[in-house]
């Protein structure tokens, strides 16, 4: 288990003092008596999803991915880098590790629903809360939300966490394909975002849409080209990959002439198709 993780938990069940066992193989709650099994060191508060299809690690960076996934680097490193050199880091749904890189010389733990070998902690927060409360000086929930089924016990749970001041970073996608299916619940606007964090009692400090209007085309060819014409016969197939290589070209001059996407206030662009959301949620003195 990693060092000082004890010092951050208690029971979920009646919010007692956790200790390891005699054994080594679970924490006991000092005061009821239930005890929470580990898994190579990894404490196990709830059972993962039966339905959930584990995630493969894949290369991430600020140069590696898709469009939307180098933003979310960029953004997030950028909010990193505000933060003291001894802020306390809860990363929610941290899965394989994808922002890892970023935490090397950080007080961080990684929490995800399923025990992949990077988390520190398993644990689905819209079902228990082992953390003390107002521990953590900053949450992430990078590509996360659109996962959550009970958006708003998360965020209540998660505002109880965090330090006053605190903040929870978000990134969140918006015209993206479904992903991790089955659980793939939500797209939320950035009016949703706003009102998410108000209901919370979280203060907004960022809220910018990452607008790719190629990025965004290019989705759709990917549909065409994997979702469609497999299904379409004889000749028709022909002609629709012949029309497809013409969209592919016409996408790249479009890149070219258009350039890279950017993240801004929604209000300040004309656009009304943003691949995601990035959000910065604080939370203030009562």
């Amino acid at each position: 288990m990693k060092p000082d993780l004890l010092t951050l938990l208690k029971c979920p069940t009646c919010s007692g003092e956790l200790n390891a066992s005699t054994d080594e193989s679970g924490l006991v709650c000092q005061q009821c008596g239930q005890m929470t099994r580990m898994q190579t060191g990894v404490p196990l508060f709830t059972v993962p999803p039966v339905q959930m299809v584990p995630s493969e690690k894949i290369a991430r960076g600020p140069q590696i991915g898709t469009p939307w996934r180098r933003a979310n680097w960029h953004f997030l490193q950028g909010q990193i880098a505000r933060l003291a050199p001894e802020a306390l880091i809860l990363d929610v749904g941290a899965g394989r590790g994808d922002f890892a890189d970023l935490f090397h010389v950080r007080n961080y733990l990684a929490l995800d629903v399923y025990p992949y070998p990077e988390v520190d902690i398993v644990c689905d927060l819209t079902q228990a809360n082992p953390f003390r409360s107002e521990s953590f000086d900053a949450i992430l929930l990078m590509n996360v939300m659109e996962h959550v089924f009970d958006t708003h016990t998360l965020l209540a749970t998660l505002s109880g966490l965090l330090k006053t001041g605190g903040v929870i970073i978000v990134a969140i996608p918006f015209l993206v394909k479904i992903h991790q299916a089955p659980i793939d619940y939500v797209r939320y606007t950035h009016y949703a975002l706003q009102g998410l964090g108000e209901v919370h009692g979280l203060e907004t400090d960022i809220l910018e849409g990452y607008f790719d209007p190629v990025f965004f085309l290019g989705e759709g060819i990917g549909n065409l080209r994997w979702g469609v014409l497999p299904a379409v016969k004889g000749s028709k197939r022909y002609l629709a990959r012949a029309a497809l290589v013409g969209i592919e070209g016409l996408s790249g001059l479009l890149s070219r002439a258009i350039g890279a996407g950017q993240s801004q206030p929604p209000a300040a662009v004309r656009s009304s198709a943003p691949t995601g959301y990035h959000v910065v949620y604080r939370k203030g003195s009562l």
